[in-house]
């Protein structure tokens, strides 16, 4: 039996079974053996043998249980995002096994023949949806596939010719490359495997510059992401969006790049902390799969009234409505103007991180520099927020997060606002927070931080980027740029033990280890 084309290389088997690739005359030997042996005169162990092919041809093909494709997607792929999310109720397992593999080999292929020949109309027909989906339901299995398959450079591939394509595709290029940045890519002896590989790509190709100018412009120009992100309802490429924003990701790659690309950035910064790595699980994304069919059910009702009432109106009967969308999990009140999607429990806790700016009035950083515009930073920020009611007469709404929840019901809220309050410290001194989470505007967030000596106050904005924390910007338009911080477990960052080994070797390294577990940390 041959194999199916879409299938290679997903599944590492022959091109043929082995025993269809016996020549002709031994397969025309085997099959008069079977002929010839029985003792009756009636054919009996050849007509089982053309029967038992058929049958096994039926479950492969035709059996309505699909058991068979259950079992073999369920090899390759996770399944625990499926079934959390209900969506196995009506799963073919055929079909979506079919065009992930087809989607995976098109990126494969489209990857070679870029490099090879420098063809990118490939880059059009790409199926995002079904990749994103494979990033998002990662557990153990899907993220091999995802790079063998060299889906993170066919993302690079699109984020490079954004710029002469209106940007469509940054919404959904930036989002994956903000996951697939925390996975070392090559493991070729010219391209040796270290963190953070893929910002190689991100980098300027001037040398007065460090960061691609496409990031360095999400970071600092306040309107860039407004010029770049309305293009979404008239471009077709864009018929799926992750719910992912595509802002805050690019600002997660601004920080990674400069981290893994400058060439002192121990020096550059005061009292430099060495970024995280993050790994992925499903459930981190349960979020952003919910915002995501949010937004289908919206635009599907959109469309089925646009569609009644060009029927009414202009009798066009004749034009069949598109299928309706149901809502599985309506039973919750999920995408009802009663409830609103929600993380923003996730807001408490211990945070770390950092914020850029750029002083256009520090001539010596530019003449340092040899002209190049220098990104500043004022060293590791470090934050302890927790949740506070809305006003001093309410109750905290605390209660109202409950993961013991069945999917989705732990994700949604009655009330859209979250207000948080914390202090913290960075180098500039000690300050205060109070902000909030909106999640009548997918989750963003606003907060002022207020230094306790100086009484100055800064404005903040952003949103969450699971796993990689919280990203936004800071400031205005004439002085501001972007900050992004991490959640520190337990009060310790993998840092607190990377620094002393990077500054004092081994043993500064295990003095942070025993201290840290002394205190609890760890």
């Amino acid at each position: 039996m041959l194999q199916p084309s879409y299938m290679q290389p997903l599944l590492l088997i022959h091109n043929a079974s082995p025993l269809l690739s016996l020549p002709y005359e031994v397969l025309l030997e085997i099959i008069l053996s079977v002929a010839t042996s029985s003792s009756t005169i009636f054919p009996t162990d050849l007509l089982n043998l053309a029967a038992s092919c058929q049958q096994l041809n039926y479950i492969i093909h035709h059996d309505k249980r699909n058991s068979i494709w259950q079992h073999a997607f369920s090899a390759l792929f996770d399944t625990a995002a499926i079934y959390r999310r209900r969506l196995h109720i009506d799963y073919n397992c055929k079909a979506m096994l079919k065009r992930r593999c087809r989607a995976l080999r098109h990126c494969a292929s489209g990857v070679q023949a870029c490099t090879t020949t420098g063809r990118v109309a490939w880059l059009d027909t790409v199926d995002w949806e079904c990749l994103w989906d494979m990033i998002t339901e990662h557990d153990e299995k899907n993220m091999a596939h995802i790079l063998e398959h060299q889906v993170h450079m066919a993302a690079i591939a699109a984020f490079r010719l954004g710029r002469f394509q209106d940007r469509a595709t940054y919404p959904i290029c930036l989002p994956i490359l903000s996951v697939l940045v925390n996975y070392a890519i090559f493991t070729l002896p010219s391209f040796p495997q270290k963190d953070f590989t893929l910002t190689r790509f991100l980098t300027s190709e001037q040398p007065t510059q460090l960061v691609s100018p496409e990031l360095s412009q999400f970071a600092y120009n306040f309107d860039a992401d407004s010029n770049i992100f309305n293009t979404l309802a008239d471009s077709k490429s864009l018929a799926f969006q992750p719910a992912q924003d595509g802002l805050t990701s690019a600002l997660h790659l601004f920080f990674v790049t400069i981290f893994a690309q400058h060439p002192d950035i121990y020096d550059a910064i005061p009292g430099c902390t060495p970024i995280p790595l993050f790994q992925v699980s499903s459930h981190m994304f349960d979020v952003e799969f919910l915002r995501r069919y949010e937004r289908e059910l919206f635009q599907a009702s959109l469309d089925e009234s646009r569609c009644g009432w060009e029927q009414r109106h202009l009798l066009q009967s004749g034009d069949a409505c598109p299928p309706t969308v149901v809502n599985r999990y309506e039973s919750t009140g999920f995408a009802s103007k009663e409830h609103y999607i929600s993380d923003a429990y996730l807001v408490e806790g211990e945070w770390m991180g950092y914020y850029s700016f750029l002083d256009p009035d520090d001539s010596l950083a530019s003449d340092r520099s040899n002209g190049r515009r220098e990104d500043w930073f004022d060293g590791p920020m470090r934050l302890t927020l927790r949740r506070v009611p809305l006003d001093d007469e309410q109750t905290s709404d605390q209660a109202t997060y409950n993961v013991a929840h069945p999917f989705p019901s732990q994700h949604l809220r009655s009330s859209p606002l979250t207000r948080f309050e914390g202090h913290g410290s960075d180098n500039l001194g000690a300050f205060t927070i109070t902000g909030l989470v909106d999640d009548s505007e997918g989750g963003q967030m606003t907060w002022e931080k207020t230094y306790i000596d100086s009484s100055e106050t800064w404005e903040y904005s952003g949103r969450f980027i699971l796993p990689m924390g919280l990203c936004g910007r800071w400031g205005d338009e004439e002085y501001g740029g972007p900050w992004w911080m991490w959640r520190v477990e337990d009060g310790t960052s993998q840092a607190d033990i990377v620094q002393p080994l990077l500054a004092g070797g081994v043993a500064s390294a295990a003095a942070a280890v025993a201290k840290a577990t002394a205190e609890g940390k760890l």
